[in-house]
């Protein structure tokens, strides 16, 4: 689905029950989103309530506003939904980025916690052999030309 580019008061623009607005765009959160969606599906279902029971008022274009009023909630829900969606995957890529990190930092420090080791239990001259017959195996790895020491 494609968010139009233009604001639509009501749609992409939301109408919030305290009278403030806020654009799709600025939701930051998934949860912040499940919230405006929960106060929607709240409206939605006040409106309809209204009709149902026949709410009678003095206000000729009640009606009318009411119809317009639901129409443009029922058609910023599949919007919503979908920048809920957006912020989901967002939210689960960065937590499952940081859990990655945190296991790549972990395995470089015992890797290098290793090469401390090897060298002082080798020596210089035999770990700059083997960095030497390790460049040879595999070039690509060492193609920014440092050394062992770097």
């Amino acid at each position: 689905m494609n968010i139009p580019s233009a604001p639509i008061r009501g749609v992409t623009t939301i109408l919030l029950q305290d009278g403030s607005e806020i654009t799709l765009d600025a939701i930051e959160t998934s949860a912040h989103g499940q919230a405006i969606l929960a106060e929607i599906d709240e409206a939605i279902l006040a409106i309809e309530g209204q009709f149902a029971f026949g709410r009678e008022t003095d206000d000729p274009s009640w009606r009318t506003r009411a119809e317009i009023a639901l129409k443009r909630k029922r058609r910023s829900r599949p919007l919503l939904q979908e920048r809920i969606g957006v912020l989901r995957r967002a939210e689960r890529s960065l937590a499952l980025g940081a859990s990655q990190a945190a296991v790549s930092s972990k395995v470089d420090a015992k890797r290098q916690a290793f090469v401390h080791a090897a060298y002082e239990l080798l020596g210089h001259e035999a770990c700059t052999e083997v960095w030497a017959r390790a460049q040879q195996k595999q070039p690509g790895l060492f193609a920014d030309g440092r050394g062992p020491d770097a």
